[in-house]
């Protein structure tokens, strides 16, 4: 878009002239030059035509006058009394001027937000995911008037070439932060491992479950207060579910390991959780954008930055709005969760305690039993003798009694 015009016109006094007129953006101005028609020659206003208005210097002659003029969308911006040969294209300036003005303070306002970005992050010694975010959200502004085009190519190429300067910066404090945490989080893992590694033996030893259990229990809460990278905590995750699964199938079956309501309802909530706290930090850089709006517009010059500056406000408002009733739905989404997980702990340790019972009750029966299977069997034998015994018993009596007859028939014989 040119900023500079070369056509011609007529004074108050119908004397021909040659008009340049230039758009002063730092001064919000508009100057006119005046020549002669008689200093305009062929040469002079091609050197203007082609040179000036491409912002290269051409000499000017002796006598001329110039006139200075405030750019708003209200005044006409040619001096008093003169007449161009077309008007149109003073009008057409005149409106596309106002836009160049308003983007230039735009394109200012954001260098200097970038200037004060800067200042903060060449102060900073280690990695701030604060600037981190502030970055985003800024840049996030910038490329809002990109698409509405309120920027210029070389405003957007500078704003850009800056904030990926401060990105790169800030990522290299991330890559020193990030190797520090791994070595944090390889360390932690190194210690859960070998803590799970006894765990390990006692399960492979036959030892008390009941304690291994609490162990777990104890173990598992560890781990949730300590930071590890993705891989670390996936691993160790898998490590401590496969001996919770190990103990639980050993103490009441297989049954045991089906899938767990609680579990289930809790990786819900931890997934739930992460969500409100980007809805929140996404509603709280919403609203710094709408203070830092809000200032802006306090500060905007001409109705069509304050127009401007008006949309953006309407659309952050709406989008707060939208954002603010989406986090009550998680919000309460998430009480509701909570009070699922406390009943169903209760459902799940009164199921524990009922599945010991009734083991307890199985044990104690089938003790009874054996119990009542060797008495019977010690009854039996005694039985078995005693029926022998009875049998010896009743064969004695009879033998006894043939042998009586014989002798009483030899008796009879001998008389």
């Amino acid at each position: 878009m040119k900023t500079k015009l070369i056509l011609w016109g007529k004074t108050e006094k119908d004397e021909k002239v040659l008009v340049a007129i230039e758009l002063v953006e730092q001064d919000n101005a508009v100057k006119t030059y005046l020549f002669k028609e008689e200093d305009a020659t062929q040469e002079f206003y091609n050197l203007m035509l082609n040179e000036w208005t491409n912002d290269k210097e051409v000499a000017f002659p002796k006598e001329y006058q110039t006139f200075e003029k405030p750019l708003t969308a209200a005044e006409d911006i040619l001096p008093e009394g003169l007449l161009v040969d077309k008007p149109d294209m003073i009008n057409r300036a005149k409106t596309e001027w106002h836009f160049v003005v308003l983007s230039k303070k735009l394109y200012d306002l954001y260098k200097g937000e970038l200037e004060e970005l800067k200042d903060k992050i060449s102060d900073l010694s280690e990695f701030s995911s604060e600037y981190w975010e502030e970055l985003k959200s800024f840049w996030g502004k910038v490329q809002v008037h990109i698409r509405e085009r309120n920027l210029f190519r070389n405003h957007v190429e500078s704003l850009k070439n800056k904030t990926d300067d401060l990105f790169n910066e800030l990522k290299n404090f991330r890559k020193q932060a990030d190797a520090e945490f791994r070595e944090k989080s390889q360390k932690a893992f190194d210690e859960f491992n070998e803590i799970l590694d006894t765990v390990e033996e006692k399960i492979n030893k036959g030892l008390g479950l009941q304690p291994i259990f609490e162990e777990l229990k104890s173990i598992q809460k560890d781990f949730k207060d300590i930071k590890f990278d993705r891989d670390h905590r996936r691993k160790l995750w898998n490590r401590i579910d496969k001996y919770f699964k190990i103990v639980k199938e050993k103490r009441f079956g297989s049954s045991a390991n089906d899938k767990n309501p609680v579990n289930r309802t809790e990786r819900r909530l931890n997934g739930l959780l992460g969500a409100i706290d980007k809805m929140t930090r996404s509603i709280e850089r919403d609203k710094r954008d709408l203070e830092n709006q809000n200032n802006i517009i306090s500060e905007s010059d001409g109705q069509l930055e304050v127009q401007l500056r008006q949309a953006r406000l309407m659309m952050i408002e709406e989008r707060i709005a939208s954002k603010t009733e989406k986090l009550k739905d998680m919000l309460e989404t998430k009480e509701m969760l909570e009070k699922r997980i406390i009943k169903e702990k209760k459902k799940e340790e009164d199921k524990l305690k009922y599945e010991e019972a009734k083991k307890a009750a199985k044990d104690k029966i089938k003790k009874k039993v054996e119990e009542s299977s060797e008495l019977l069997k010690q009854n039996e034998e005694k039985l078995k003798k005693a029926s022998e015994l009875l049998k010896e018993a009743k064969k004695a009596p009879v033998v006894d009694k043939a042998k009586e007859n014989d002798s009483e028939n030899a008796i009879k014989e001998e008389e």
